[in-house]
């Protein structure tokens, strides 16, 4: 039986340089520990797994690279590294079928509650704004935000959860020295601020098409829950939901228009049983967390500005397109927009289009 020093910390990481053993912990490492294999001799060695090729091809490996280097480019870089043995290792990812041997990261993986937003890389303006506003909401209830720091509702998971004051988890597809996307950085480092970027993955390591379905595993087995904004029907996001669904975590799903491309697999999931979601209670009740009900203040509204309100949703439209669904002057309904925006109704967004503010879901 294996007897984890925390001393073994090096020559773990160093072994993940050499894949096709460090895969395989699970059948040697309680007949031979870590260290073991750095430093006991080669003869010893092969004596050990009978003289296997894949074992003659570690030690070839060994001759060649000094895990004393690789651990010292971490050390440097002042990253953090966690194993599955170790108390600050996220406890839920720990039930998972194949957690990871160990994670690196920035910032402080210490917490309680996690839950996974999650979605397409090019959502609409409808699902930027839930996104943003359920991460804001969710985080004034203890949880921790986890994703995938991708474009998308990734990226505004993350900074929802951020303007909410809240904690959020950046899970790499990638190490910790190769922030993707590059157009992220900046948020990255926010993410460490308030909260951590965590990878499987040694220096070194690009994102591949391989690694982003593993770190999928790790979103979701880090989250009591994973809920998903809008996906379509081959949306990684998918494959997080699989993941938690095998893993018995729940599911949520925003409902979205049935000829949205983007809205296909959300809808398929809550077909499939995955929770709908139509406001945070939908949410908070399936971990038995009450709702702080915090009431509005009244908003007196005139008939003109109801009739404007009615056509406008969180997808953003032009203002001309506006005026002539309203068969409305211009200068009437600027003067109504302005009055709706200054009741904290209406916001504007680039290119003169007018949307519902996302704080009155």
């Amino acid at each position: 039986m294996y007897n984890y020093n925390p001393k073994d910390k090096p020559f773990i990481y160093s072994l993940s340089y050499f894949p096709p053993l460090y895969r395989r912990w699970r059948e040697w490492i309680d007949f031979i520990s870590p260290p073991e294999l750095f430093l006991l001799s080669d003869n010893e060695i092969l004596e050990r797994f009978s003289y296997s090729s894949l074992i003659q091809e570690f030690i070839i490996f060994k001759r060649k690279t000094y895990w004393e280097d690789l651990w010292e480019k971490l050390v440097k870089k002042d990253y953090k590294l966690t194993t599955l043995w170790d108390e600050e290792y996220p406890p839920l990812l720990k039930e998972i079928k194949n957690p990871p041997l160990f994670l690196t990261y920035r910032g402080n993986i210490i917490g309680k509650r996690y839950i996974a937003v999650v979605g397409t890389r090019r959502p609409t303006q409808y699902g930027i704004k839930i996104s943003e506003y359920f991460s804001r909401e969710l985080v004034k209830y203890g949880f921790i935000i986890v994703s995938g720091l991708a474009y998308g509702i990734d990226t505004y998971a993350h900074k929802g959860a951020l303007e909410g004051g809240g904690r959020t988890y950046g899970i790499l597809g990638s190490s910790l020295d190769f922030i993707y996307p590059s157009g992220n950085r900046i948020l990255a480092e926010r993410v460490v601020e308030n909260g951590a970027l965590i990878s499987e993955y040694p220096l070194g390591t690009r994102p591949t098409r391989y690694t982003f379905p593993q770190r999928n595993r790790i979103i979701s087995g880090i989250s009591e829950g994973v809920f998903v904004v809008e996906a379509g029907e081959k949306s990684g996001a998918l494959i997080t939901s699989s993941f938690a669904l095998n893993e018995g975590r729940e599911v949520f799903a925003v409902p979205g228009r049935i000829i949205d491309e983007r809205s296909k697999g959300t809808n398929k999931l809550i077909q499939e049983g995955a929770k709908m979601v139509l406001d945070i209670i939908d949410i908070l009740e399936e971990f038995h967390i009450p709702f702080i009900y915090k009431p509005k203040r009244d908003v007196i509204l005139t008939e003109d500005e109801k009739k404007v309100l009615q056509f406008l949703d969180f997808n953003p439209i032009f203002i001309e397109d506006l005026m002539i669904k309203l068969n409305m002057d211009i200068s009437r309904l600027m003067f109504i927009i302005v009055s709706l925006q200054a009741k904290g109704l209406v916001e504007e967004f680039p290119g003169n289009r007018y949307g519902k503010r996302s704080d009155n879901l």
